[in-house]
């Protein structure tokens, strides 16, 4: 009775009265805008559907969830972004994959590089610590997750070392993957004049930043803008399950390498890039002078992608190479969730019979990932692509191999979060040791793993993996 008559008061009260109607008018208005937001920007039908229901149903949650999570490249954000400003390179190769990425912005594939895969997580982390340690002028390192553990711990240390040492040091951290690391744990380096920055922070200023944002990019770079330059890359976090002394036994099955050469001044822009932007500076216009000094014959393209690059190169990159195929294509990836042209094109080319391969962990760390991924197995399974499980251990590297002719890993799942929202990064390959070297780990992984020949689900299954797949944006 108190609260009715409470209600009763304030919808009698002629301030009340306007208030509320002239916040209906602008909700609806807001709404409108939104849903023709929506309808006007490529997504995965399912997405489109999803935030149409939530917002018309349920205004006053679904308008604020689409503000903060919504939109993959909304428009003022991008502006703040703004586009990479890429080095420009001659063009060294003629292959369709390299003139495509060119017409799309990015620079060509350049030669003169050198390429060290890791085999696994303990030849990663070696290579990480050789590469910190060896530095002399500079260390630049955006990162997703650097976990307060035993290998954040040394990372750290070894950073407060050189900074105090009068080295430059930047430390670019994702707001969201490395949100468990308490800010005290990097006083040390900021007194030892050692710089970090967040990438929109989880808690900012409302529509400052979108939350949903992500930088998921992995790079280590030591001594940038000097000859002995390197770039530590690919898709392991900073943490004791991607690498480290018990590694492998204990460690997930993943992918990294160490490159110099060229590519290095391309990680660099991508970097500074990054980093003007979550440091809210205005970025630099990148320099480019050829390497002269003779590193490699790794012919290599750095491929990004994101909201601040023109199309989705990742995604053109992965889609072309599918429709090129003519005799095997083979993908590791966490988490399979595309969208329906990749799915298409990789069904497609198991009919016109290339040799398509899916490896996959049996069981990933994220439940819904693995539920969602179900209905696309079953239709890649019946047209003759064959799926590998691997068991007892997770599988978290990114890969793709094409016949003989390019390969391409680092960062970016096969998922729509990777290929549409995230910010990432990929290495394109297209010299032969490069590449066999990929197909031969692949091979090697299949031979772990156990053939899946998914089964038919009944209509409840159906209806569950489908409402799963409704936020399919957000796994």
């Amino acid at each position: 009775m108190i609260l009715q008559s409470v209600i009763a008061n304030i919808s009698s009260h002629p301030f009340w009265t306007v208030f509320i109607h002239v916040a209906s008018l602008i909700g609806f208005i807001l709404g409108i805008v939104l849903i023709t937001q929506i309808l006007r920007n490529p997504r995965k039908p399912s997405a489109t559907i999803g935030w149409l229901l939530i917002i018309v149903l349920v205004p006053l949650l679904g308008i604020p969830l689409y503000l903060t999570f919504g939109d993959r490249k909304f428009n003022k954000q991008k502006q703040k972004k703004g586009f990479l400003p890429l080095p420009k390179l001659p063009k060294e190769n003629d292959h369709q994959l390299n003139i495509l990425l060119m017409a799309l912005g990015l620079p060509s594939s350049c030669n003169n590089n050198s390429n060290k895969f890791h085999q696994d997580g303990l030849e990663a982390w070696q290579a990480l610590v050789s590469l910190l340690e060896n530095a002399q002028h500079s260390i630049d390192m955006s990162m997703f997750i650097l976990a307060d553990d035993v290998i954040g711990q040394k990372v750290l240390s070894i950073l407060e070392t050189k900074a105090s040492k009068g080295l430059k040091i930047r430390v670019l951290l994702d707001g969201v993957g490395s949100f468990h690391l308490a800010k005290q744990k990097l006083q040390i380096l900021e007194q030892n004049g050692g710089e970090i920055s967040w990438f929109i922070p989880v808690l900012h200023k409302p529509f400052r930043g979108r939350t949903n944002l992500r930088n998921h990019r992995k790079i280590i770079i030591a001594d940038g803008f000097y000859a002995t330059a390197k770039v530590w890359t690919g898709g392991r976090n900073l943490a004791q399950e991607y690498l480290g002394e018990n590694c492998p036994k204990d460690c997930w099955i993943d992918l990294s390498m160490t490159q110099s050469g060229s590519v290095v001044q391309i990680y660099q822009a991508i970097f500074d890039a990054d980093w003007s932007f979550a440091c809210h500076l205005k970025p630099k216009q990148p320099s480019y002078t050829p390497v002269t000094k003779k590193q490699g014959n790794s012919q290599i393209q750095i491929i990004p992608s994101g909201p601040d690059v023109a199309d989705d190169p990742i995604y053109v990159a992965i889609l072309t190479a599918c429709y090129s195929a003519k005799k095997n294509i083979t993908i590791v990836t966490p988490y399979y969730i595309p969208n329906s042209e990749v799915q298409e094109a990789l069904k497609l080319a198991a009919l016109r019979g290339v040799k398509v391969h899916l490896i996959l962990p049996k069981k990933s760390n994220h439940y819904f990932a693995d539920v969602a991924r179900k209905r696309y197995l079953r239709i890649l399974h019946k047209v003759g692509v064959e799926i590998f499980l691997i068991a007892n251990k997770m599988v978290h590297a990114k890969a793709i191999v094409i016949d003989d002719s390019f390969a391409m890993t680092g960062s970016a799942n096969l998922d729509i979060r990777s290929l549409f929202l995230n910010c990432e990064i990929m290495s394109g390959f297209y010299s032969t040791d490069d590449i066999q070297w990929l197909s031969n780990w692949l091979t090697s992984l299949e031979k772990q793993g156990e053939h899946h020949k998914p089964k038919e689900v009944g209509a409840l299954q159906e209806i569950y993996e489908g409402v799963i797949l409704l936020g399919s944006f957000q796994l």
